[in-house]
């Protein structure tokens, strides 16, 4: 008598699986969204709140907590930054570039910690 043959995978553990994983996405994509749109309201308190505190250089105005899966519904595994892009579909630096134009005399710059993007402001 043989043992049984084992399951590599069954179609509903792979359907289950990348429907979670493509919510997990639509959700980091809502999350991204103000980046995409950026608006007064979405900056003012945060740029306001960096004026009191005398303007220090690199002041945090948003940061967006991200929840990369170990391989994207399209079948590539990316790292946090590459998963960001990957959900803004567009360069950040044209993000940045337009954010930055809404805010004269402040420069606008990205950076990364862990899994959270974070946007900043300095003084030109």
């Amino acid at each position: 008598m043989s043992a049984p043959v084992p399951s590599i995978a069954t179609f509903e553990e792979l359907m289950s699986s990348h429907a979670v994983i493509v919510a997990q996405e639509a959700a980091d994509r809502a999350v991204l969204a103000p980046l995409l749109n950026p608006t007064r309201e979405a900056y003012r308190p945060q740029l306001f709140a960096w004026a009191s505190a005398g303007f220090p250089a690199i002041y945090v105005v948003q940061s967006f907590t991200l929840t990369p899966p170990s391989v994207c519904s399209d079948g590539v595994t990316r790292d946090a930054v590459n998963y960001a892009w990957y959900l803004l579909g567009i360069e950040i630096g044209q993000i940045i570039t337009t954010i930055q134009s809404m805010m004269t005399g402040i420069t606008v710059s990205y950076s990364f910690e862990g899994n959270i993007l974070r946007v900043h402001v300095s003084k030109m």
